[in-house]
């Protein structure tokens, strides 16, 4: 893979997203995903409250306002669903009672290794998913390299989701029954094999369907209807919360950033 330093890129799968590239949005922030920052090289700087932070890495927990204050250096961001298994393996490894927790040494160290490209591209959503499962694992968030094969239950479920419910309250009943499982064996095996529960998974194909249009040249209104959102405003308030990053920028910057749908 060539060298490429002047676009950067992202790869969402659902319930969790890795970027390559500087930060495009500077203000405060929170959101419902536990962050992980890597700098390439050297140190960056951030602000977890009133405190300013100079490290190489970082896990920062979710719905913790912070605000990265390096913005030209290029970083390696993981953002997991703090619903998501990973994230809350990470997150007792790492936090415990605590938001914050800078990396350094040795896992430092091992997590730069991970990308081991020179530029920002990792290539594929499998050849990508392959660096994300490396950060996953040096981190934690589970013991060993694993494939989860997805029951053919669970792959009608999803498909019911694609064809239905994009843009209408999911019924959890009508999945369970469509997947000839219980409510509760449904939420049990899509959490295990999918990675998150049913209707977050609905939520993350709708932020990327709405993110998908909009880079196509629709108005924000018509992305967000077609996407299952009131309003733009709705969908602006939910991709920042879930994300850190405001909607209009990603949209804004979209020519020097190339985004991956690896979503199942």
């Amino acid at each position: 893979m060539e060298k490429d330093n002047t676009k950067y890129y992202m790869y969402f799968w659902a319930g969790h997203f890795l970027y390559l590239g500087p930060i495009i949005d500077n203000c405060e922030h929170m959101h419902h995903a536990l962050q992980v920052i890597v700098n390439r090289d050297g140190l960056f700087r951030l602000r977890i409250g009133e405190t300013s932070i100079e490290c190489g890495g970082v896990v920062i927990s979710p719905d913790r306002p912070h605000q990265l204050l390096s913005t030209s250096d290029t970083q390696v961001h993981l953002f997991i669903d703090r619903e998501a298994a990973v994230a809350g393996a990470i997150a007792q490894r790492h936090l415990g009672d605590g938001h914050v927790k800078i990396l350094d040494g040795a896992l430092l160290k091992r997590l730069r290794g991970c990308i081991d490209v020179p530029g920002n591209f990792l290539g594929s959503c499998g050849q990508a998913n392959e660096v994300y499962r490396k950060l996953v694992t040096e981190l934690g968030g589970y013991a060993e390299h694993t494939e989860v094969t997805v029951d053919p239950r669970i792959e009608a479920a999803v498909q019911l989701i694609k064809e239905k419910y994009l843009t209408r309250k999911v019924s959890l009943a009508e999945l369970a029954r469509h997947a000839c499982l219980s409510e509760s064996h449904l939420g049990h095996m899509f959490v295990e094999q999918i990675g998150i529960p049913p209707r977050r998974y609905v939520l993350w194909r709708r932020l990327m369907t709405a993110f998908q249009l909009a880079v196509q040249g629709n108005s924000l209104t018509e992305s967000a209807h077609s996407a299952g959102f009131s309003d733009s405003a709705h969908l602006s308030r939910t991709y920042k919360r879930m994300y850190g990053i405001s909607f209009s920028a990603c949209i804004k910057n979209h020519g020097s950033i190339q985004v991956f749908s690896c979503l199942s």
